[in-house]
């Protein structure tokens, strides 16, 4: 299908070589202005190969669809390597780690859960920092802490030797990584921080990844931090210059995080001297949301639409009459439609919007009440097993994976209420697993088998998924209740495998490498939600609606309380209303509540926020 481009998008997608950062505005095409970039490239050379990097699956996953529906690039898809950041840098990082000294056979800890227990053992095996654990009122929060602060250090590329934080931070932060290390295990900063020391310290890997990628494009790049900017900068050397940056300033939504569009509007202007082109006109939202967007951040985009649509605020005496409100438009707009509309409406054509989740409760309620599907954003990677029966399946293929993850066998050994023997004596994970499941009255034969097919050269998992589905042989004590959660959770293990297989060739897929995928949410199933989004701002980014409700518009709930007093979180604050606004398509509400009830009691008056004072919109009192 040819699609029709404007003469500045044609003029970014005609770019070859040379750096080029593209500024471009909520609506204005500009993963469809990459994409069509990248077609060219292919076409042009048919035997260059492409990086192309964003920050969620999701994203490369729209990416990569849009270049497979292409049949006059079909004999070079191959040639794009789409993914996060965080994927190729731990691809990287698996594939060079013996240049930085690491261990074969990494492991991803991607719960904090995990990074805790690690923590609390470094406390627990020295005595000093014990005693001052001890003196903690909430042990959590202060492991916590000193987590966030280490995180903190990784991702400014600061190590141990040289943190500026007073003692004993650089003992802990010390003792943590060595205790990481030798378990084989990395957390998400130092897949960064490892590609960085790699690509710095070895001149000839970079050299050999600038002559395999002759282009890179890197999307969404107004929300890189200090470490991933400092990474791709590395990954091109001191004289590569064939990279796309895009993005938009006014959509830097993840300044918590530590991510500044100034990476992307100074350092890549200052470092890269790139060709600037700049799109601000808007193919996705009606002409009245395009204009309250501009007001929101004195922008200059443009509406390519010829109708109003609809842009109202809505008050309320309280959120329940909000909630009430919203579900009673709905319910209108599913029944008879709008005029501005031409398709009818589906339940996945909404959106509510909120800044926190907690705004949400009243909502969920009314939606429960009148059987109108709903679903939240999943933000979780890794695995959610229901039952204790796959809980001990994937603890068990841990323990298979790395024997020498303690976190994890404690973990496993909790659930079978056994005392944790010493797992140190055990070079291989299937002869530990052996002795301590094997004695449960033949309960978990099955998990045994399923493992011991793992334990192979040839690695396929769907074998394993086979025996798993036999579980019923194990034991007559099971309950059809624990039956039900145990097949739910080998469906959902069937699923991870299907997308990991889609995304991995033949040769290779292995163990470490599914269970790695997963722990970076690569085999999440992003197309399964139905009706309703229910959507915190930060959840909204890259996403659009026909109908877009954004709900508890008062001063301390959206701009958010901790923002009040600071005016670079405020600049979040509003980017984080723009993105919002702008997710809208044809019609967006407006609505807060003047009253709000508060958990412990009673009633706190609430100030309309900011974002709709001193605006020309109509405001309706229901």
């Amino acid at each position: 299908m040819k699609i029709n481009l404007t003469s500045k998008q044609q003029e970014i997608v005609n770019h070859t070589d040379g750096a080029l950062l593209v500024e471009a505005g909520p609506g204005s095409g500009k993963t469809m202005v990459l994409v069509e970039r990248i077609k060219k490239l292919l076409l042009i050379q048919k035997r260059c190969k492409i990086l192309a990097l964003t920050f969620s699956n999701l994203a490369a996953e729209e990416m990569k669809s849009r270049l497979h529906g292409d049949k006059t690039i079909e004999d070079y898809i191959d040639n794009v390597n789409f993914g996060t950041i965080h994927s190729f840098c731990l691809d990287l990082v698996q594939k060079r780690r013996n240049l930085i000294g690491l261990n074969n056979d990494l492991i991803l800890f991607e719960n904090i859960v995990d990074r805790q227990a690690a923590l609390g053992d470094v406390f627990q095996n020295n005595a000093e920092l014990f005693c001052l654990l001890n003196e903690q009122i909430n042990p959590g929060n202060f492991l916590t802490e000193y987590l966030n602060k280490i995180s903190d250090c990784k991702k400014k590329f600061i190590s141990p030797e040289i943190c500026e934080y007073d003692y004993p931070f650089s003992i802990i932060y010390d003792e943590y990584n060595q205790y990481l290390r030798r378990q084989n295990v990395i957390d998400f900063d130092d897949i960064l921080f490892y590609a960085y020391r790699i690509l710095t310290e070895n001149p000839g890997v970079v050299k050999l990844y600038t002559s395999l990628y002759k282009y890179i494009c890197v999307d969404e790049a107004q929300d890189l931090n200090f470490a991933q900017y400092e990474v791709i900068k590395a990954l091109c050397g001191n004289d590569y210059k064939n990279i796309m940056f895009v993005g938009d300033e006014n959509q830097s939504i993840y300044g918590f995080n530590g991510s500044d569009s100034k990476f992307m509007s100074q350092n890549f202007i200052k470092d890269f001297t790139p060709t600037i082109f700049s799109l601000n006109e808007n193919f996705r939202s009606s002409k009245e949301i395009v204009k309250y967007a501009n007001q929101i951040k004195e922008s200059d985009n443009t509406s390519n639409y010829f109708y109003d649509g609809e842009l109202e605020i809505f008050s309320f005496m309280d959120e329940l009459k909000e909630a009430d409100f919203i579900t009673r438009r709905i319910n209108e707009l599913f029944k008879y439609g709008h005029e501005d509309i031409k398709e009818n409406l589906d339940y996945n054509d909404f959106a509510i919007i909120a800044r926190n989740k907690y705004i949400f409760k009243e909502i969920e309620l009314s939606f429960q009440k009148n059987n109108i599907p709903f679903f939240y954003k999943k933000v979780i990677s890794g695995i959610d097993n229901e039952s204790d029966y796959m809980k001990i399946f994937e603890l068990s293929m841990r323990m298979l994976i790395n024997p020498k993850d303690i976190i994890h066998f404690r973990e496993l050994c909790k659930l079978l209420e056994i005392i944790a023997i010493d797992n140190d004596s055990y070079n291989n994970g299937l002869d530990l697993l052996k002795q301590i499941l094997s004695g449960s009255n033949g309960k978990y034969r099955k998990i045994l088998d399923a493992l011991s097919v793992l334990d192979t050269e040839n690695f396929e998992f769907s074998n394993s998924l086979k025996l798993l589905n036999d579980f019923e042989s194990d034991s007559i004590y099971m309950s059809d209740e624990e039956k039900y959660l145990i097949y739910g959770d080998i469906k959902q293990w069937e699923n991870h495998w299907k997308k990991y297989i889609a995304q991995v060739k033949r040769e290779y897929r292995n163990l470490i490498s599914f269970r790695n995928n997963i722990s970076l949410g690569k085999t999440q199933d992003i197309s399964s939600d139905k009706g309703i989004a229910l959507l915190t701002a930060h959840m909204s980014k890259g996403l659009q609606f026909e109908v877009v409700f954004i709900i508890g518009l008062t001063e301390g709930t959206f701009p958010d309380y901790r923002a009040l007093n600071s005016q670079e979180r405020m600049e979040q604050e509003t980017n984080n209303m723009y993105v919002a606004v702008t997710r809208a398509k044809r019609l967006c509400y407006l609505t807060y509540s003047k009253k709000k009830q508060m958990p412990w009691g009673g009633i706190k008056e609430q100030e309309k926020s900011r974002f709709i004072q001193n605006t020309k919109l109509k405001n309706v009192m229901v």
